[in-house]
């Protein structure tokens, strides 16, 4: 449930739904002694998927895209830089024992994508917040009014396009290998 005054997730105890962030009860009251805290600059930034993206809520879309998952999240020319460290890693993890190779193969995806679970929304944030830094040197007396406008659309539309364009030109690839050599 969200918090009708901030907007934030709210937690349940045994007697009432309270808001974690600003102090709101469910019966319109406010918690005795709660300060009202005032938003980050990256809550800001992010708006909505603040919670996604700083307590790692959607690791399984970074599990599953790998490194793509920077591209969509505006980070691309770092996304791209780790496809391929990627598919170094698969061969190498699966071509050092040849006997072993049915299995090391899914454990080394398994093992690079785990890690990029873990590490993909870390970076996402880093880069943020030099996004962030960027916009207080640039607009230093309105730079709130620009994180506002920006509020959670991190998504990068050059990002999806490079994604889809890179699937489609690996599946190409491996219709050709597959049927053709």
């Amino acid at each position: 449930m969200k918090c009708p005054k901030c907007g934030m997730n709210m937690s349940k105890d045994s007697q009432h739904i309270f808001c974690t962030h600003c102090g709101y009860l469910d019966d319109g009251k406010q918690i005795h002694g709660y300060e009202e805290k005032k938003a980050s600059d990256l809550e800001i930034y992010l708006g909505k998927n603040f919670d996604k993206i700083y307590r790692n809520e959607n690791w399984l879309w970074s599990f599953i895209l790998g490194p793509l998952y920077l591209c969509f999240h505006g980070v691309v020319f770092l996304g791209f830089l780790f496809i391929p460290v990627e598919f170094v890693f698969w061969q190498i993890v699966s071509n050092s024992f040849s006997k072993f190779h049915s299995v090391l193969f899914p454990l080394s995806i398994f093992i690079s994508r785990t890690f990029f679970a873990t590490v993909n929304n870390m970076i996402c944030l880093y880069f943020y917040q030099r996004d962030i830094q960027r916009i207080k040197k640039r607009y230093p007396n309105n730079y709130l009014d620009k994180l506002r406008e920006i509020n959670g659309h991190t998504i990068n539309s050059w990002g999806v396009f490079l994604v889809l364009f890179f699937f489609l030109m690996l599946s190409m690839y491996w219709i050709i290998c597959y049927f053709f050599l």
